[in-house]
């Protein structure tokens, strides 16, 4: 192949890094908008230019690769925490590396002119339809990938919530609410409700009164069956869910409230989404 035409290595880049960042999204339960979809998938269509590079070693290209994984990843879906910003990360670079993979063994069976690969960078000469349904039919292909890992229907009510703030730590037991929708609101983080009562030796909640926060909470509205009103919420350094036998690392907000607006026999109340 002797000509890249930008244009097409952008647009190829931005339908593939925004399928990815989808699929990324979805595995890890992020809450993210469309535009910050779009915004990472625009970054990864830029970051695709590398092509234009002289080849490089195998092991720098990679190094760029992942460093370029991270850009697209803090781009879609910052802030998050150290733990869910490597994980999310990671799960992008290695589902890019596995496109890399397929579009090289593509290459190298068919020997074809339309694909050139070149510093974990891969371009195609492609016309727009063909595109859109290849495109379409890979992602489909990562979604029979979530099902076959358990990202599926739910199949329990209940699980394990492990909270950390520092060194300190609670486990609670709780129930996943469809009905729980609560976001931090700058960030979008979903919101699991605990009773003020699990949450005591937390000294971060020691004054859960709302007219004097501790530096870290954050006041988050919400609507009951009871009504209206305003809890305190802050964000843990670290959160496990386990559930059906299954342990996985959430980024979550936790708020605390009376012990009265949760009659469930549990101690919190868990967003689906995060399952």
């Amino acid at each position: 192949m002797n000509t890249i035409y930008l244009d097409v290595l952008f647009c190829v880049n931005f339908i593939i890094d925004y399928l990815l960042l989808l699929f990324v999204k979805t595995f890890l339960s992020l809450p993210c908008r469309l535009r910050r979809l779009l915004l990472g998938a625009a970054v990864g269509g830029i970051m695709s230019f590398v092509i234009l590079l002289p080849p490089l070693p195998s092991g720098l290209s990679i190094l760029i690769s992942f460093a370029g994984a991270s850009v697209v990843v803090g781009a879609a879906f910052s802030p998050l925490s150290v733990r869910c910003f490597f994980k999310a990360a990671a799960a992008f670079f290695l589902s890019g590396f596995a496109y890399c993979g397929i579009m090289m063994a593509i290459w190298t069976i068919f020997s074809s002119d339309n694909i050139l690969i070149r510093n974990s960078s891969v371009y195609i000469g492609i016309s727009p339809t063909m595109l859109v349904v290849t495109a379409l039919f890979s992602y489909a292909v990562l979604r029979v990938i979530m099902r076959i890992t358990g990202r599926g229907k739910i199949t329990s009510d209940f699980c394990t919530v492990i909270v950390e703030f520092g060194t300190e730590k609670v486990t609670l037991n709780a129930k996943i609410d469809t009905g729980n929708t609560l976001k931090e609101p700058f960030s979008g983080l979903p919101v699991i409700v605990a009773v003020n009562g699990a949450c005591k030796n937390l000294s971060l909640f020691k004054d859960t009164d709302i007219n004097k926060l501790a530096p870290g909470l954050r006041i988050i509205p919400f609507t009951s069956v009871g009504g209206k009103g305003l809890i305190p919420a802050g964000r843990p350094d670290n959160v496990i869910i386990k559930h059906s036998g299954i342990s996985r690392s959430a980024c979550a907000y936790l708020a605390v409230c009376d012990d009265s607006l949760i009659t469930d026999s549990v101690q919190a109340l868990v967003p689906a989404e995060i399952i």
